[in-house]
């Protein structure tokens, strides 16, 4: 597997309300690739201060995968989700004890849901752990995959399992060389015409990257794992399980929620909700 950094340079648009006023022609589109089982004491960090009494229940959560259709360049996924080997396997053939258990239905596999007629041009991963990127086992693997920098140094497949394997190049979008655009942070305009905005959202990992499609239908910001579910927005608190960084995650997470009171006509889609 080839590491190469994506050369994305800074657009000319340096405000949101630019880039709101010139949609571009995609659409979205989104399915489940099963479920994961979350504790809610975890999702939302009961140690933040005014977080109170969180009740300790299990939530049984979909597993999201968007696809991205682009009048012009064509279709693009955003996450891998599970491939076909959940439905038989909770852990997905990975052997050990401390493998992440998923659940999948029949049919519900990344390959099964992907129209045959699709070709897709690249996989932009938000980050890699298993749920995000186990369904690359049934993906092309010559096309191009992305990942924040900082990723695929924390990645462990022998906890994460291999899914990478056989992917010929992979590209770190290295955020730290573009500008800022407030009130979100580091933002890149990744296809180039202001369609697709990969935004540097770190905290649950190193090199997280949340989403957000400027489509003629009206802005959509994908949080990803930045924030699970929609209380996280309610009580602004962040998550803390399978979190590298509370106190960043919380950080980036204020963020958002400024950048949600500050452009209302947003619609925001939570990482399993």
């Amino acid at each position: 597997m080839k590491i190469k950094q994506f050369k994305v340079k800074n657009g000319p648009l340096k405000s949101w309300r630019e880039i709101f006023q010139n949609p571009r022609p995609v659409i979205l589109e989104s399915f489940k690739t099963g479920t994961v089982n979350i504790s809610r004491r975890g999702t939302i960090n009961t140690e933040h201060p005014d977080a109170g009494y969180i009740r300790d229940e299990v939530l049984n959560v979909p597993i999201k995968v968007y696809i991205l259709h682009h009048d012009e360049f064509g279709d693009f996924l955003l996450d891998a989700g599970l491939d076909i080997s959940y439905v038989d396997d909770p852990k997905g053939g990975i052997k050990g004890d401390f493998i992440d258990e998923f659940f999948l239905e029949k049919n519900e596999n990344i390959k099964f849901q992907l129209d045959t007629k699709i070709k897709l041009k690249a996989v932009f991963l938000s980050h890699l752990h298993s749920d995000h990127i186990a369904g690359i086992r049934e993906l092309p693997k010559t096309i191009p995959y992305y990942v924040g920098m900082g990723e695929l140094e924390q990645y462990q497949p022998e906890i994460n399992g291999n899914f990478l394997n056989g992917v010929v190049t992979v590209y770190e979008i290295n955020f730290s060389k573009l500008d800022k655009m407030p009130p979100l942070g580091l933002c890149a305009d990744l296809l180039g015409d202001g369609s697709l905005w990969g935004v540097f959202t770190p905290g649950h990992s190193k090199g997280h990257i949340s989403y957000l499609i400027n489509g003629l239908e009206g802005p959509i910001f994908l949080t990803m794992d930045a924030c699970f579910i929609e209380d996280n927005l309610k009580l602004k608190i962040a998550p803390s399980d399978y979190t590298w960084d509370i106190k960043m995650a919380q950080k980036t997470l204020d963020m958002i929620i400024e950048f949600l009171e500050d452009y209302p006509e947003v619609r925001v889609i939570c990482g399993h909700e």
